[in-house]
């Protein structure tokens, strides 16, 4: 069974959560050419490097100068998107290097959700919400400094302009999310940068889960009939 195919049994059901580290493996497995469980081995080997007791040693043994960085170079090198390349690369993208504290966190009992922040994403200790927030959240694409949900708004006006923040913006984000949002960024990339292998191999990851199966078929409909 190739990449694909695996991919297409994990996410099969739209209402399941899904086990991000083989997603993102496969998704890495589909795209190079490579093989998932070499990408879920570095997860581990990784995971044994690290030694901490709390989520501020977490981070701050991941993140920041001579470790895992936020790519502000060519934030749109597909390559950022791509885990076994964040990896080997030690570059990547708000989402990606979260999935990295996500991954990492899980190997040695420190349990991290992503933040799907409109704009930037960020993750957070999966502490109790107070309010609809967490007491504190990171931003690993700018270093290991934690911020505060105050913090979280200022940076999302920064990058965005807009004064319409909502506390739902800092809510908790499925795993299964995290991985269509991914797949929607790499689509974003490959079409500016018209990539055709690139779009046709997102495309077929993107096909692989009923709910954005859907939502293709429909544009695709859109896109018949207003050409005929």
């Amino acid at each position: 069974m190739d990449a694909v195919e695996q991919f297409r049994k994990l996410m099969k059901s739209r209402d399941s959560e899904v086990a991000l580290d083989l997603a993102v493996s496969l998704m890495a497995a589909a795209s190079n050419g490579i093989d998932a469980s070499k990408v879920m081995s570095r997860f581990d080997e990784l995971a044994a490097s690290v030694h901490c007791a709390t989520p501020q040693e977490l981070v701050d043994s991941l993140f920041g100068p001579g470790r895992f960085t936020g790519n502000t170079v060519e934030y749109d090198d597909p390559r950022n998107s791509l885990i076994d390349q964040v990896l080997e690369r030690r570059l990547g993208i708000p989402i990606t290097l979260s999935v990295l504290a996500i991954e990492i966190g899980s190997r040695v009992g420190i349990e991290f959700v992503g933040v799907g922040m409109p704009g930037h994403f960020l993750c957070a200790p999966n502490q109790e919400l107070v309010l609809g927030q967490f007491s504190v959240y990171y931003d690993p694409f700018h270093g290991p400094a934690p911020i505060s949900g105050a913090e979280c708004r200022a940076l999302y006006q920064r990058l965005t302009s807009l004064e319409n923040w909502s506390d739902e913006f800092l809510r908790p984000t499925s795993s299964r999310q995290i991985v269509i949002r991914i797949l929607n960024n790499l689509k974003s990339i490959y079409l500016r940068r018209q990539d055709p292998g690139g779009i046709r191999t997102v495309m077929r990851l993107r096909t692989a889960i009923p709910e954005l199966a859907e939502l293709e078929n429909k544009v695709f409909a859109k896109l018949v009939r207003s050409t005929n």
